[in-house]
């Protein structure tokens, strides 16, 4: 289904031969393959659906309670000069976005919304659809939009939310037990605690992970989703999101985007949440190499682990590249362009990139002469540590710093720098470096220490 898991050569009798079974499987349900998408860090939602419709493949996203830019259809696809300044709710209202409508089939809102909206769509209820959109991106503008009727909005949404969360205070308090919430989700038919740890004690001898109250947040939530997932034929779930399957009893794939490198095995509710949603999936997807030995960590069996990159469209890498032959790297001078996150002062082995590294290094080219010009995204947890760093190397003159770029954008500067330096600490490679592989130009530098 996706084709970042093929060779770059691939030819379509091949693509044509090799999707047979996807022909079988819509003959037998009368209908195009459904599939759901859950979570979106990074867009690897969006991606792998778009992929997968261009297939034919009925894929939707559902992007709940999420609104990065870098989780966005805006930001893959859209035309704009100046990107939103708050990357967590980003105002696309106010930026021109020269006519680009976000696709139907990507669902981006609180919980419920967006599942109510997906269910209308995947149905065929036009009507209830089309009303249900604009509820949902009423929804969204009032969390995003530096508009003053958005904020009022929000300010009088906040008030609603304090109010909610004193009353659960007072009812904990008076004594309600965390049971309730459990008793009321499996009344609906969700699993319950005592069956998920049957589930999880037949696959291994490890200690089961979750606590009961890691569960709540979801069995409080589930009757959201309830009604939407048997809709969809598989269901693919992003970091933890597999487990809202999970608890449903629906078959699904979890998908990994370095969520198993060090979460799972972390005392924590999100940690322990992870571990389950994988443990259990019945097939786990894993895009970062250095992922496949936690993997083995959680006992996962071999035939449940799919070994596979983080999903690009090289079809459209390869176009671009070819209707711009104008597009190099400058002659006189070596042109470095760095867009990873900054981020590297407490090695989270989880976040660290290894931009001091580079920096280090970039230094002691530029002392033996090299004619270095690095160009550097400021984004990050540490780029003021990064800008710190780079001023006491004397390597300020060698630094240029620019704001975020989209994807149209992005690629042009890979097409016009000698070399790409993606994470030089994780023990893998992501998306940058498939991006810049497919774009022929230079080898991206992504060290593994």
């Amino acid at each position: 289904m996706n084709r970042s898991v093929q060779d770059l050569s691939y030819s379509a009798d091949e693509d044509s031969g090799a999707l047979a079974w996807l022909d079988t499987i819509n003959a037998r349900l009368g209908r195009p393959l459904r599939v759901l998408h859950i979570g979106n860090i990074a867009n690897n939602a969006f991606n792998n659906a778009r992929i997968q419709r261009s297939y034919g493949i009925s894929a939707d996203v559902l992007c709940a309670d999420n609104y990065h830019i870098m989780a966005t259809p805006e930001w893959e696809e859209a035309k704009f000069e100046i990107a939103p300044a708050d990357a967590f709710f980003p105002d696309w209202w106010s930026i021109d976005l020269k006519g680009y409508e976000r696709p139907r089939w990507f669902a981006a809102a609180p919980l419920p919304e967006a599942c109510r909206y997906l269910e209308a769509w995947v149905t065929g209820d036009k009507t209830n659809a089309s009303q249900l959109w604009q509820v949902m991106e009423r929804e969204r503008f009032v969390r995003c939009s530096q508009n003053l009727a958005a904020r009022i909005g929000l300010f009088r949404r906040k008030i609603g939310w304090k109010l909610r969360y004193e009353q659960k205070k007072l009812m904990t308090r008076l004594g309600w037990p965390a049971a309730h919430i459990e008793h009321a989700a499996t009344a609906e038919g969700a699993r319950s605690l005592a069956e998920l740890q049957r589930l999880w004690q037949a696959q291994g001898t490890r200690p089961f992970p979750p606590l009961a109250a890691d569960l709540d947040h979801y069995w409080e939530r589930l009757r959201d989703l309830r009604r939407l997932l048997p809709h969809y034929d598989v269901v693919q779930g992003y970091a933890q999101d597999g487990v809202w399957a999970l608890l449903s009893g629906k078959p699904y794939a979890a998908y990994e985007h370095g969520t198993l490198r060090q979460l799972p095995f972390e005392d924590n509710a999100v940690g322990r949440i992870v571990a389950l949603s994988y443990g259990l999936a019945d097939q786990v997807f894993v895009t970062n190499i250095d992922c496949l030995a936690s993997a083995d960590s959680l006992d996962l069996a071999q035939d449940r682990v799919t070994p596979l990159p983080h999903a690009f469209d090289d079809a459209r890498l390869r176009q671009f590249r070819e209707s711009r032959p104008e597009l190099m790297p400058p002659e006189g001078r070596i042109s470095i362009f760095m867009p990873a996150r900054q981020d590297w002062c407490d090695g989270d082995p989880n976040l660290a990139k290894g931009n001091d590294l580079f920096f280090r290094a970039a230094a002691q080219l530029v002392a033996g002469g090299a004619p270095l010009a690095i160009t550097a995204v400021n984004w990050g947890r540490d780029i003021e540590a990064s800008k710190a760093l780079i001023a006491d190397l004397k390597l300020s003159a060698h630094v240029t710093w620019i704001e975020p770029l989209k994807k149209a954008d992005l690629w042009c500067a890979y097409l016009t720098s000698h070399a790409v330096v993606d994470q030089l600490k994780l023990p893998a490679f992501g998306g940058v470096t498939f991006e810049a592989l497919a774009r022929r130009v230079s080898l991206p530098v992504s060290m593994i220490s």
